[in-house]
């Protein structure tokens, strides 16, 4: 081997994995409405109720909505139509100032039909993954401990103008995981 070539299946900068790696995409199932509404309420610190239907819901299927929205991501693992899955690599710090780290960040534009109470929802999963999404609320996380655990980081905000907010993973101890984004929904709340 010459001192240019890579070890037998490493990955080279430049190039795909000299080996061919799977990775499969996890299963499960969705948190119910129920569940939203107590997600929801203890946030808002009283009972509220999210609408039977969102407003918005965006996939890797469904990336854009012409009346409300969209979701781009910064360097996503995998986006994945077959599962409708966005595999999101752990954001790590590789450098000793803030802006030195790597991984995936999704990044989603609303625009509110109405002045009005709104509960944004990250479905996700992953192992020992911790979600956060931030926006003008500032930053909110939940945590998933295996990849079929069904897990939901909420948000609500309250007004008419349009915003962005974003999403992205963590695993412990600054180490490297994979997280998956099921999809983002924005439900009015009664």
């Amino acid at each position: 081997m010459s001192s240019t070539e890579a070890p037998p299946g490493t990955r080279h900068k430049s190039g795909p994995p000299t080996e061919r790696v799977k990775v499969e995409a996890p299963t499960f199932e969705r948190v119910s409405h129920a569940r939203l509404t107590d997600l929801a309420s203890a946030l808002a610190k009283k009972p509220v109720s999210p609408a039977p239907k969102a407003l918005m819901e965006l996939s890797a299927r469904h990336p854009y909505d012409a009346n409300y929205g969209n979701i781009d991501v910064f360097m996503p693992g995998r986006w994945d139509t077959t599962s409708n899955l966005i595999f999101m690599e752990s954001i790590r710090q590789v450098g000793d100032s803030v802006g030195e780290w790597e991984g995936s960040a999704a990044y989603l534009y609303f625009k509110p039909p109405a002045d009005a109470t709104y509960l944004i929802v990250g479905h996700f999963t992953g192992y020992q993954c911790t979600m956060y999404l931030g926006g003008p609320w500032g930053d909110n996380s939940a945590y998933t401990a295996e990849t079929s655990d069904s897990g939901a980081v909420v948000a609500i905000w309250t007004g008419s103008q349009q915003f962005e907010f974003g999403m992205s993973c963590k695993a412990p101890d600054n180490g490297s995981t994979m997280g998956y984004i099921e999809s983002v929904q924005v439900f009015q709340l009664n």
